[in-house]
């Protein structure tokens, strides 16, 4: 199965919406857990937005999605009064100084977001996460992006913290569009999506498919 961005489904949200009227209570019980203001705001925001996504791609109402977070591994999603059977998704969740941003596909094919600000990487850096493929488009491609990028399609392939960042790398074709992931010396096919959220802040969405070449 390949990687297409028709079939992911995108919802962003900002520091601006609601409270926590429409979380359940397991969700509030998580949100009560975070000790800072800050880290409150923003995991309202990205629970927000993943609410937001499934309900999108499910065509639900949004009242009825509940995101089930698991420590160290992609959400769930179930909806309310429907048992507890998670629904077959992978959900990426990601925030940034109060904005959330998700994406939903179904199974078996997998998706990764980040929020990431433009700047925010130095030259210097580069060596820690691109490699040398990737080191020449860089030019054309800020490096804030490929960070991004990377990041994002490292959480569809859900790698351990093991993995150094330069043991995954991005493919582009002739007009530098994302079209694969290398991993292990096998290329797995994939799309991305980037987009502004303000004018220094930018999203990007990978959106990894099920087989491999």
């Amino acid at each position: 199965m390949s990687a297409t961005l028709n079939s992911l489904s995108i919802a962003r949200s900002s520091r601006k919406s609601g409270g926590t009227n429409e979380t359940s209570a397991e969700e509030q019980r998580e949100y009560a857990a975070l000790r800072h203001g800050a880290r409150r705001r923003d995991w309202l925001a990205g629970r927000r937005a993943a609410r937001k996504a499934v309900s999108k791609h499910c065509a639900v109402p949004v009242e009825q999605v509940r995101v089930v977070g698991r420590r160290g591994a992609a959400p769930l999603a179930v909806l309310r009064n429907r048992g507890p059977n998670p629904l077959p998704l992978s959900i990426s969740i990601s925030h940034h100084d109060g904005r959330g941003l998700a994406a939903v596909v179904d199974s078996p094919t997998r998706v990764g977001v980040d929020l990431a600000r433009l700047g925010e990487i130095d030259r210097e850096h580069y060596r820690y996460f691109l490699t040398s493929a990737e080191l020449s488009v860089v030019d054309r491609i800020d490096a804030t992006v490929l960070w991004a990028l990377k990041e994002a399609a490292w959480k569809a392939l859900a790698l351990s913290a093991e993995r150094t960042f330069t043991s995954i790398e991005l493919v582009f074709d002739e007009t530098d569009e994302v079209r694969g992931v290398r991993l292990d010396g096998r290329v797995i096919s994939a799309t991305a999506r980037t987009w502004r959220f303000s004018r220094d802040l930018i999203g990007v969405a990978v959106h990894v498919g099920a087989e491999v070449s």
